[in-house]
């Protein structure tokens, strides 16, 4: 029975140090420079973002220049023989149509590039979250070890006291039950913690094997909380930007295209050639497609500016329920510092001395050895809901 009163003592100090604010994670910052490095999904959005910018060159992309050769025996010259005409004719879009589809082409990039960010903001997220994850579940492997090790002892020692007369059956199986009980939830636990490596490595897409050394549940402080949320406004913005850079566009529509047209002809005997020139002016003659053009770009644009004002308003709503979430674990993991982490070791000291004295029978001492590590296990799980409710708030997971 000593070993055993040992091992409740162990238990006892394992109830976790105070709250301590982690702002630099060497480990979880390779992890995320890997997965930046590595991640395909990351990476078609960073080749979309190239392929936008690449396309800006192509506003000022004129139509294809024809070239033709001509043989009319109507069109004669000087000594009546026909003209043979060599030509070249050109195309092209009024000149401010060109700036107006730059800045259409530029604005797209600058769309691509925000959500370019927005991807990455979440991968670097859901790279974070998994590492809580993993960090809480090998905290809770911990302590389940520990009461998996105890109740096994209480298990054994149950099983001796019942064969030797000082126990009843009731004890010996009830002390066999919670022993099974404990041992299954330290296998699931393991089977989670495997299951969350493989999330982690699906993130990361690295061939490098990792493992996560870090054991200390710490409350989580990062600089410059509104990163997230900035990078949604900018995207917002952005997007904005395109619908008004391709309305401005279609009313370009309304200007006339300009050709240009250079021809030479001459023929046998003639002895020098005839030049000349066209220019010509491409006006719209019926008015209908822009009309109708112009009206379904200027809806587009207020369909998103309607969208965009909703989105504003569901990511305040958002941020307020973060912070409240916040605020909730905040009170409980405060009730485990000032209380909850010395009632927990008072319950353990208290039932181990009253055990031993006979001042308890054993079912009372197992409710009270579960009463302890729920406090434990309890402020493990306000400390995890509260990172996770951090990150999302910090790394702004807004979904509409």
């Amino acid at each position: 029975m000593k070993k055993i009163f040992k091992n409740i003592w162990f238990v006892s100090l394992l109830a976790f140090s105070p709250v301590v604010c982690s702002q630099n994670n060497p480990e979880l910052n390779r992890l995320i420079a890997t997965a930046l490095a590595n991640n395909k999904e990351l990476s078609s959005y960073q080749l979309q973002t190239q392929a936008s910018k690449a396309n800006i060159n192509t506003a000022f992309d004129f139509d294809k220049t024809t070239v033709y050769y001509g043989y009319d025996e109507n069109n004669v010259a000087p000594n009546d023989k026909a003209l043979r005409v060599f030509g070249i004719e050109q195309t092209f879009s009024f000149p401010t149509v060109y700036g107006a589809q730059k800045k259409v082409y530029k604005s797209q990039w600058e769309q691509n590039k925000a959500l370019f960010e927005i991807q990455k903001n979440k991968l670097i997220l859901a790279i974070s979250l998994v590492y809580e994850q993993i960090v809480y579940t090998q905290n809770k492997e911990v302590l389940y070890a520990q009461l998996d090790s105890l109740y096994s002892a209480f298990s054994k020692a149950g099983s001796r006291k019942f064969e030797l007369g000082e126990s009843n059956y009731l004890e010996k199986i009830t002390a066999e039950a919670k022993s099974k009980q404990i041992y299954t939830t330290l296998v699931q636990l393991k089977s989670q913690r495997q299951a969350l490596y493989e999330q982690l490595k699906s993130l990361v897409q690295s061939e490098e094997d990792f493992q996560v050394s870090n054991n200390q549940l710490n409350l989580l402080y990062l600089d410059n909380v509104s990163i997230g949320k900035e990078l949604q406004k900018n995207y917002m913005e952005t997007v904005s930007n395109t619908y008004s850079s391709q309305l401005k566009l279609q009313n370009q529509n309304w200007l006339p295209d300009l050709s240009v047209e250079l021809f030479t002809g001459t023929n046998k005997g003639l002895g020098y050639r005839q030049n000349g020139f066209q220019i010509g002016v491409a006006i719209p003659l019926f008015f209908s497609g822009n009309i109708s053009k112009r009206k379904t770009a200027k809806l587009e644009q207020q369909s998103w500016e309607a969208m965009r004002s909703n989105r504003e308003i569901q990511m305040e709503s958002f941020y307020m329920q973060k912070q409240a979430e916040l605020n909730q674990h905040k009170e409980m993991i405060k009730y485990y510092t000032e209380n909850g982490q010395i009632l927990s070791k008072e319950i353990i000291k208290t039932a181990d001395m009253s055990y031993k004295n006979g001042e308890i029978d054993f079912f009372q001492y197992i409710q009270s050895m579960e009463n302890a590590i729920s406090i434990e296990s309890d402020y493990l799980d306000n400390v995890l809901s509260y990172n996770k409710s951090y990150l999302e708030l910090h790394y702004f997971n807004f979904n509409e």
